[in-house]
Formats: structure tokens, sequence, C-alpha cells
């Protein structure tokens, strides 16, 4: 019995978030109402509201999901990328996968970062990115006070992002890696930021 329950809570939960994405790349998230929701995903009022107490609720689980897998993917790059020995194909094989999973998602991360989106998706991306800097243990081979050194690679790597997506992508992948590449690559030898 359990396991029935459990696969109609996921069918149940997934049919509302891709119900709440249609909509949202359709519309301002401000207009999405909950009945538009209901009536898209197929729902009733009850089932809703056992899983959201509102949309806001929602639009944080799906952007939670959304960086939760960001997150999974930047946890495999090998800490050997950075610092004094920076390893430049480790490197590449991360901007790679970070531009095809932005890509891939494209849509989605258009609409949060639009004007109409989710204006604190932007801190949200920052501060996973932190997160990751953290678990890492990258802080502690730095050469500068840690929060200008995070703020300075974080805010690069989000900007360059967040500017590739409001282009609508006006980059391949393979560019918009090479971009990558260029600009942060330097600012990550070690000459820099991170003690040899």
């Amino acid at each position: 019995m359990t396991a029935k329950t459990d696969l109609r809570i996921k069918k149940s939960k997934y049919a509302i978030q891709q119900a709440f994405w249609k909509l949202l790349l359709a519309e301002d998230f401000q207009k999405i109402t909950i009945k538009q929701i209901l009536l898209e995903a197929q729902v009733n009022r009850a089932t809703f509201y056992k899983y959201y107490a509102n949309k806001y609720e929602l639009l944080d689980a799906v952007e939670e999901k959304l960086l939760a897998e960001f997150e999974k993917m930047t946890k495999n790059v090998p800490e050997s990328i950075l610092g004094v020995n920076l390893d430049q194909t480790a490197l590449n094989g991360y901007y790679q996968q970070l531009a095809q999973y932005i890509y891939h998602n494209g849509s989605k991360f258009s609409a949060l970062l639009a004007a109409n989106g989710d204006p604190a998706f932007i801190n949200k991306l920052i501060a996973t990115d932190q997160k990751i800097w953290y678990q890492k243990n990258l802080i502690e081979h730095l050469t500068v006070a840690e929060h200008y050194a995070a703020v300075a690679a974080i805010g690069m790597a989000t900007s360059l992002i967040s500017e590739w997506v409001k282009s609508s992508f006006a980059e391949s992948p393979q560019e918009f890696v090479q971009i990558m590449q260029k600009i942060i690559s330097p600012f990550l030898t070690g000459q820099t930021i991170f003690k040899k």
C-alpha cells in the first residue's frame, strides 16, 4: 500500500510542477493563479494544498529541484581544477557540463531570470555556487579574504550565465564554454586568489 501511495504522491507533485512550468513559460509569475495550475495539472484544490501552501512555495520547490541538479553536477568537479596546479582539461569538462545543463534547461532558466520571473533566483544560484565552494574546501586555499574572493569568482560565473540566458542563448554551449574559459580560467590559475 505504501508503494502505491508514494507513486500517487510523486505523480501528483510531478503533474503540479509540470503544469506550473508550462504556465510560467507562457506568462508572468505574478499573473499565474492556483486555479490555472489546478486546471493544467488536472488535480483538485485539496491535492495542491496537501503539498504546497501557495504558489510561492511551489516556485521554491521547482527552483530547488533545478538547483539541486545543478549542485549535483558541480559536486563531480575535482578539486584539482582550481589553484596553482590548474587542471585545464577537468575545468573545460566542467564548463561543458555546466553549459549543457543550463542550455538543456534553458527555458526554465530564462523564465526564472526574466524580469517577470523570480528576482530572487539569481541569489539562489549564487548561494548554490557558494555552497559548492565551502563543500570543496576551496575557501581555505585563498590568498585574500574569502568573502571577496568568493564574491568575485562566483559573481563572474553567475553574471556570465545570467547574460547568456538573457541573450536567449545567442551563443552555442560550445561558444559559451570558450567565453568562460577566456574570462574565468585566468582568475582560477592560482596566480590571483589561490595559495601556492
